[in-house]
């Protein structure tokens, strides 16, 4: 199990922020994924905005992997940390059929073109999200501090980087597509 610290902002100059980035930090990769979001008949993750549950297949670079994530909050209805259990699937095609078979519905598709970046003790990540546009993520790679801590670490990351945006807070892309759909 994985804990993830991170913050996301809207990105207004995509352009400006991967010069920055270009020049401080360490590019890693770019990679697309497909993103697909299953929900038991008996439990729609996504009545609670934002979804303190997800269960998905990712398809990524000819390999897929299933994953459940669960959020924390803080007293404040603040997110804390996810914890995130993931393996990889052999074969997402029958992974899909025993979904179906359990009574789970593909609910929601995110398709993201990503690049990823090291800065300090973060990843950066750069996405452009096919369902909603331009976004940047910061995520914590070593937990040092509190939680609070660590987000206002990543935050300072954002201003350091010359992001023009809104951030995003307590809210996954599935929940920003469903919302723009209003499903």
């Amino acid at each position: 199990m994985n804990e993830e610290v991170e913050v996301k902002f809207t990105l207004e100059n995509p352009d400006e922020v991967e010069n920055k980035l270009n020049e401080i930090a360490k590019f890693v990769k770019a990679i697309n994924q497909k993103d697909e979001y299953y929900v038991p008949k008996h439990e729609d993750f996504f009545v609670n905005v934002p979804a303190n549950k997800y269960f998905r297949i990712r398809h990524q670079d000819g390999k897929s992997e299933v994953a459940y994530h669960f959020t924390h909050y803080g007293d404040e209805g603040d997110r804390l940390k996810a914890d995130e259990y993931e393996t990889g699937v052999d074969d997402p095609i029958m992974m899909s059929k025993i979904l179906k078979q359990l009574q789970f519905d593909n609910k929601i598709t995110v398709t993201k073109h990503r690049k990823v970046y090291l800065y300090k003790t973060f990843e950066v990540v750069l996405d452009y999200i096919e369902e909603l546009g331009h976004y940047v993520e910061v995520e914590v790679k070593e937990l040092q501090d509190s939680f609070q801590e660590e987000l206002i670490k990543c935050r300072k990351v954002i201003e350091e980087l010359g992001v023009k945006g809104e951030e995003v807070p307590e809210k996954g892309y599935p929940d920003l597509i469903n919302e723009k759909k209003d499903l």
